[in-house]
């Protein structure tokens, strides 16, 4: 968390930025343990300063911020990072601001109204932010690091990827070199969706399955970009004008353990660990079988 609904609502939310000049970066005195920097702090935040953002783009789970200059300032959210624009105060744990200014401001228009604020908020410091240029920019996020984008990815691109593996489905998904994107609650969302037991072992799915499974992900994660991502009870995420996500509230097994299932009314919600992770699953609707069909 934040997944790919949550990171393309920040996405969406800091659109008004492109065409804006950075005129300050920093990161605001603080004792918390600093993130990581790429290049160092005071030299990234000396790098962006009269840069212009001209596009805001998403990479599986990062943001992307185009400049001028052919570099991009990526930032990853990781556990607990999220975007904020025109904050009324600047809240603790802060690890970069951006001041912009717009320079499509109208004559007799106040600074006031043309600069914006972003801020990239990270309280357990997991985060990181780097600025690649067109040299790094492929070692560090090309085809060979990231897998395709999940709500692009064709459903015999996902077979072909994932197929041939052993380990669990579930596992599967949350490996962001084969699938870019998906995490721990839209992964659980998708396979009970689908009527796939997360445990199954990728080499044991069905074309049919595969084709299920892939159309459960679009849907799930469409409609969480709908409801702008998921707030969980710790309150981390939020969307950039600071509104909870509404989509936990149609989460359908996730964090759902010991509740009727929504979807066939019989079963009851359980949960298992699968690497390390929390996977919910309905028994009914999502059997342990080698095949199904």
């Amino acid at each position: 968390m934040p997944e790919l609904p949550e990171v393309e609502t920040m996405r969406r939310g800091i659109l008004p930025l492109v065409g804006g000049v950075i005129v300050e970066a920093f990161c605001p005195t603080s004792h918390h343990h600093p993130i990581k920097y790429s290049p160092p702090a005071d030299r990234l935040f000396a790098m962006l300063v009269g840069r212009r953002i001209t596009a805001v783009e998403r990479c599986g789970k990062r943001l992307l911020l185009r400049l001028d200059d052919e570099r991009a300032l990526v930032i990853e959210p990781r556990m607990t990072g999220r975007v904020m624009l025109d904050p009324p105060q600047i809240p603790s744990h802060v690890r970069l601001v951006l001041q912009v200014v717009s320079e499509h401001q109208e004559p007799h228009a106040t600074l006031d109204c043309a600069e914006r604020t972003m801020i990239f908020r990270d309280v357990r410091g997991l985060g990181t932010v780097r600025l690649l240029d067109g040299n790094t920019f492929p070692a560090e996020l090309g085809p060979h690091k990231i897998g395709p984008d999940a709500l692009e990815i064709y459903w015999q691109e996902l077979r072909d990827r994932l197929g041939h593996r052993k380990c669990a489905v579930k596992v599967a998904l949350l490996d962001q070199k084969a699938i870019a994107g998906v995490g721990n609650i839209y992964a659980s969302e998708a396979l009970h969706l689908a009527k796939i037991h997360p445990a199954m072992p990728c080499c044991a799915i069905t074309n049919r399955q595969w084709q299920r499974l892939h159309e459960a992900l679009q849907r799930v994660l469409k409609e969480a970009i709908a409801s702008q991502g998921s707030t969980l009870s710790d309150g981390a995420y939020a969307t950039p004008s600071n509104e909870a996500g509404r989509y936990q509230h149609l989460h359908r097994v996730y964090q759902r353990t010991g509740e009727r299932c929504c979807q066939c009314r019989r079963g009851i919600i359980r949960r298992i660990v699968l690497g390390q992770r929390s996977t919910f699953y309905c028994p009914v609707c999502q059997p342990i079988r080698s095949r199904n069909h």
